[in-house]
């Protein structure tokens, strides 16, 4: 197995790893605020030759829920659900980027205050290595410096050892939430860890670009 076969592999997998059982966020969808999430999509034309993807169907949503870490989701209301995927295979690079729109800009708040903290980073090395299938070795989790992009925002960087057929593999996953106005941001890139002083300055112009590109959902 060559060792971008052994990242995809470790990514696939982890990627299937979804959130316990936990307090979901209450999901109202309403057209003109689902026609916002769509439009705040990153586009393939965002980017360089040799990337592909696209817009694709959103994961249900779910909450975090870990041993000592479970913050409360229901009372925030969702109006608003897009996602969507891209791949530089020659890099071993890909991105997901879930946009929500709430119903107030003080949901998106709530929410960063309830879920950016001191047990976030356990809490994402906790859910890694429980959705790894056995196939996680070591995660490491910690918050990146990140220059402040919308109304609120933070940045973290998983570092990911994982065995597979007997090979072991080094990769970085990093995570990107930020919000402004009722739109809030989810970015989750991989990477092999060669590439990880590289990802942060991408990770910042990407994000100045989707808030750059935000539609007007600023209602208080």
């Amino acid at each position: 197995m060559t060792a971008r076969a052994l990242l995809l592999g470790a990514t696939l997998a982890l990627a299937c790893a979804g959130a316990a059982s936990a307090d979901a966020p209450t999901v109202r969808i309403r057209q003109a605020d689902q026609s916002k999430a769509t439009q705040a999509l990153l586009r393939l034309s965002d980017f360089g030759a040799g990337w592909t993807g696209g817009a694709t169907t959103p994961s249900k949503l779910t909450a975090l829920k870990c041993p000592g870490f479970d913050p409360k989701e229901s009372d925030l209301v969702v109006t608003g659900h897009a996602a969507a995927h891209f791949a530089w295979p020659k890099g071993g690079v890909t991105i997901d980027e879930d946009t929500q729109v709430l119903a107030t800009a003080a949901d998106v708040r709530t929410d960063f205050r309830r879920t950016i903290g001191p047990k976030l980073p356990g809490c994402l090395a906790w859910e890694l290595k429980v959705g790894g299938q056995g196939r996680v070795r070591s995660v490491r989790v910690r918050r990146l410096a990140f220059a402040r992009i919308g109304a609120v925002s933070a940045a973290y960087r998983a570092e990911i050892t994982v065995a597979v057929n007997g090979r072991v593999g080094r990769f970085i996953r990093d995570f990107v939430f930020f919000g402004i106005g009722r739109l809030e941001y989810s970015l989750v890139l991989d990477a092999p860890t060669f590439q990880s002083a590289q990802l942060a300055p991408f990770e910042q112009d990407i994000a100045a670009l989707l808030v750059r590109r935000s539609p007007a959902v600023n209602v208080a």
